[in-house]
């Protein structure tokens, strides 16, 4: 052990015999902050670092995620014991069996200051390896020592003169390591050890509102209303306050989120009415993505605009597109997969630009609404095909059928049949829908909740899909090769994974989940 190390811990451990009769603090919240710009709060040390260490171990073993592992093993190798063992914990002097909390502070353009407090079971330890990490891995060499009130204090910097808000500062407080960077970082920590529950991150009205909406997972991330922390990451103030969970496990991540969104909820419900879950049953079950877009139709055209190729098309339609909408129930049900007789190589060269090749001739695409004024979508239907000669296509129409067809290749067929309006790309016909059995995967539920919007990416139906079709379907030549690539290299070692995404405006706040699932082979 270096002396610098054995002097840091004499010293702090003198700290702690001044003060020993404080006791613990009940939870790592209560020495950070109330109202911090951002704050992180865990779960015991030990669970954290078994649902991680499962969940690496899972990665690892599946086709291209061997970095994992071995990323895994070279920060151990870095820090001298793996964090994600209860091993590695104790060999770092920290309690597996409390957790963890940081508090974030973000002030104008300042760069941004932080509070760790790390549960402790041999504080010897841990100050022995903060101090080796701090020095040979860190880069901040420069130690000094100091003393506020009870607290003694240890500074890190990477040069003698640096200033303080350079500086990170260590001490041990009521049985947590603390940690800090910023403006007079040991003012933060000396604040620690005398800071009431009642005005710490522990009695925050946030944090206890987050642990009784989304219970207490691996980790709970919060950021207040007004917070700067927001403004960073998407550039825009939130209106409200956003809590996130994430869990982790050998199955996969769930997180889920909630903000609260204050005067402007009310659009968020207008803009997410949800609908459609009485469609969903219609959508092809072999279909890699599934979606249930229980989304207001304004909502929908300004992200199809968003494309530019999509907007372009929908500057030609004058307005039908809107009249299309507005002619059917709120919530669209929707699902791509692959197109019989797809050539996947031809689609590498061409993309997906309708203006050079049909996308329906790789793609199958099924969307279907429910009818609410049927001479209106009628009118609405007749004049899209009316517009499409002027942009190339050939429409033919049968009954209250459309098919569209195009120099390119296959066009989209569109139409009503009873109280059920369609889109069809590829091969798919009316006649070919079938309701399918739900599954009792719970994943999938939100597909079949009527409420906000939905959606199931199976990547291993994706890889089912693509296995069926002939090797010619990758072409020849330098057009096989990268075609071949795509699929062995990329597809195939994600076919265990299946992602579920769902979002759901409330009366005051929108919520939001995600989960992704890692199925055994």
């Amino acid at each position: 052990m270096h002396r610098g190390a054995c002097a840091l811990s004499l010293l702090l451990a003198a700290s702690c015999s001044r003060c020993g009769g404080q006791r613990s603090a009940p939870e790592a919240a209560e020495l950070l902050p109330q109202h911090p710009s951002g704050a992180v709060v865990t779960a015991p040390l030990g669970l954290l670092a078994s649902h991680g260490s499962a969940l690496s171990d899972r990665v690892s073993a599946l086709p291209g995620g061997e970095q994992v592992g071995e990323a895994r093993k070279a920060i151990g190798a870095q820090l001298g014991f793996d964090l994600l063992t209860r091993e590695g914990l104790l060999a770092a002097g920290l309690d597996p069996d409390r957790g963890a909390a940081l508090a974030l502070e973000i002030r104008g353009g300042a760069r941004a200051g932080w509070m760790v407090a790390l549960p402790l079971i041999s504080p010897e330890k841990f100050l022995a390896t903060f101090d080796r990490l701090a020095r040979e891995r860190a880069g901040y060499p420069v130690r000094s020592d100091e003393a506020r009130g009870d607290v003694r204090i240890a500074l890190f910097a990477r040069t003698a003169d640096a200033e303080s808000k350079g500086r990170v500062a260590v001490a041990v407080v009521r049985g947590y390591g603390l940690v800090a960077r910023g403006e007079d970082p040991a003012a933060r920590l000396a604040a620690a050890g005398t800071r009431p529950r009642e005005q710490s991150l522990a009695a925050d009205p946030l944090l206890a509102s987050t642990r009784n909406v989304l219970g207490a997972q691996d980790l709970l991330l919060l950021a207040p209303a007004g917070s700067e922390l927001p403004r960073r990451v998407v550039e825009r103030d939130l209106p409200g306050d956003v809590s996130l969970s994430i869990s982790g496990s050998a199955q996969g991540i769930a997180a889920r989120l909630r903000a609260n969104l204050g005067a402007t909820a009310a659009q968020a419900q207008a803009a997410l009415p949800g609908g459609g879950v009485s469609l969903v049953d219609l959508l092809p079950a072999s279909a890699p993505l599934r979606a249930r877009l229980g989304v207001a139709p304004a909502q929908l055209l300004e992200f199809a605009g968003r494309f530019p190729q999509l907007a372009a098309l929908l500057q030609h339609l004058r307005g039908i597109d809107r009249e299309v909408l507005a002619s059917v129930k709120p919530g669209v049900a929707l699902s791509l997969g692959v197109e019989k007789g797809a050539n996947i190589g031809q689609a590498i060269d061409y993309g997906l630009d309708f203006r050079r090749k049909s996308p329906f001739d790789t793609v199958q695409l099924v969307a279907l609404a429910q009818v609410a004024d049927k001479p209106r979508l009628l009118k609405a239907m007749n004049s899209l095909a009316a517009v499409l000669p002027t942009l190339g296509a050939r429409v033919t129409r049968k009954g209250e059928d459309f098919q569209v067809s195009y120099a390119k290749g296959k066009g989209a067929r569109f139409g009503m049949q009873g109280d059920l309006a369609y889109a069809l790309g590829g091969e798919i016909a009316p006649q070919d829908l079938r309701r399918t059995p739900r599954p009792v995967n719970p994943a999938v539920a939100a597909l079949y909740d009527d409420a906000g919007a939905a959606l199931r990416l199976d990547l291993g139906k994706l890889s089912d899909q693509l296995r069926a079709l002939p090797d010619s379907t990758y072409g020849t030549g330098p057009q096989a090769y990268v075609a071949r690539s795509l699929v062995s290299q990329v597809i195939e070692p994600l076919r265990p994974v299946r992602i579920s995404l769902a979002a759901q405006a409330y009366s005051d706040s929108l919520g939001a989940t995600l989960d992704i699932e890692l199925v055994a082979p």
